[in-house]
């Protein structure tokens, strides 16, 4: 019994980092594909207004479908040259809020996550 009392709180601790740290991991791997989702419908898009609102759009809607709030999402399209080439850019910010780490000291609540994707425009 005291052996159990003594584990138990590191046990449980132990998990909850592991429940943490897999939920970031995964919000990192939707914003990134929000991101290439993005750069690629707008890479596709001819003229130049309808590219940044289309990769705009399609960045939000895959934040949206993957159950994530796509209101705290700052979705920043926008286009650049590389390497001579025409290329759309975009870079998806989302601050991750922690739900079961706010009573373990030293862990922090918010986690800024950051994702780019760069496509070359095919017009």
């Amino acid at each position: 019994m005291v052996e159990m009392a003594l584990v138990l709180p590191l046990l449980v601790v132990l998990l909850v980092g592991l429940v943490e740290f897999s939920r970031v991991l995964m919000v990192k791997q939707v914003i990134t594909n929000a991101a290439r989702e993005g750069a690629r419908a707008g890479a596709i898009k001819l003229d130049d207004s309808g590219a940044l609102s289309t990769a705009l759009n399609v960045s939000q809607n895959y934040i949206s479908s993957s159950g994530l709030d796509s209101s705290t999402a700052v979705i920043d399209p926008s286009f650049q040259v590389v390497e001579g080439s025409a290329a759309i850019r975009v870079s998806v910010g989302y601050d991750y809020e922690s739900m079961l780490t706010h009573f373990i000291p030293g862990i922090p609540d918010t986690v800024s996550l950051r994702a780019n994707a760069i496509m070359r425009r095919e017009s």
